[in-house]
């Protein structure tokens, strides 16, 4: 749903992006089980990275099958799953309901909202505390902007605090904190580029963004290697032992795949 946190496959070995995409199918493969076609509607390689994430801190046993789908009709795909790939779509789902109320309450249409919204009454009574984490610091943001807010690392800490929820399946887990923090320093790292890459569309929608018209690229930068350094510092933390490559690759280079084109701009 939000687009930044993928891979740079061009960095990545035949073997790593095969594996990759059977945990994205495997993650599909569940959407569409639980939520048929509106589920399929809201698949992203960003719940990908937290199913990773999740399914080799916990050791869950994974599945593995093959089967054809609409985008793929013809020839058959490998798909793996695991009781974290279903936490993992819950979670897509959440945030996706959130996401599409957030888009009404901008002016937005309200359809993909109404259209999602049968399904958070199981959500929000079985993940009370995602939901809960979630929607309040939505509702924060909303306030903030409303007041006019021009400040990128407040309201990027807001952003941080709602997904630092989101990384945490269990909250009994003895890493639960080192997840908290990975959240919420990818949350921060996503709220700063997303508001960064609107700017300009926002400054001639006249809406609301964090970012004054004279903060520079490289003022912008720096905020998000920090939040970046932070997401990093508790990722290593982490005794992960399966999917190292792969979710390193995340972490410190596709994160990072949307500012060479920002880069780019500012040379010009």
């Amino acid at each position: 749903m939000f687009g930044y946190l993928t891979a740079d496959t061009g960095r990545m070995q035949k073997e790593e992006r095969a594996l990759y995409k059977a945990h994205y199918c495997g993650l599909c493969h569940i959407l569409k089980e639980k939520y048929g076609k509106t589920g399929m509607a809201i698949l992203s390689y960003d719940m990908t990275f937290l199913e990773m994430l999740l399914s080799d801190l916990s050791d869950s046993r994974t599945e593995e099958g093959m089967e054809k789908c609409v985008t793929h009709p013809v020839k058959a795909h490998r798909y793996i799953v695991s009781e974290c790939t279903e936490y993992s779509a819950d979670m897509q789902m959440l945030l996706a309901y959130y996401s599409a109320y957030d888009d009404a309450n901008d002016g937005g249409s309200s359809q993909k909202a109404a259209k999602l919204e049968p399904f958070m009454k199981k959500l929000g009574s079985e993940y009370a505390r995602q939901d809960e984490g979630v929607r309040k610091a939505l509702l924060r943001i909303q306030e903030e902007e409303r007041n006019g807010t021009k400040d990128p690392e407040f309201m990027a800490r807001l952003s941080g605090e709602m997904i630092s929820e989101i990384f945490v399946m269990d909250d009994r887990s003895f890493f639960a904190d080192d997840l908290r923090a990975l959240g919420f320093g990818l949350g921060r790292f996503i709220y700063l580029m997303d508001a960064w890459c609107d700017r300009k569309k926002d400054e001639k929608k006249e809406q609301y963004n964090p970012f004054g018209r004279d903060t520079s690229w490289e003022q912008a930068k720096d905020m998000l290697m920090d939040a970046a350094s932070d997401a990093a510092a508790a990722f290593e933390r982490l005794p992960l032992d399966q999917h190292v490559p792969i979710l390193r690759n995340i972490i410190y280079s596709g994160i990072w795949m949307r500012t060479k084109r920002e880069e780019r701009s500012s040379d010009d």
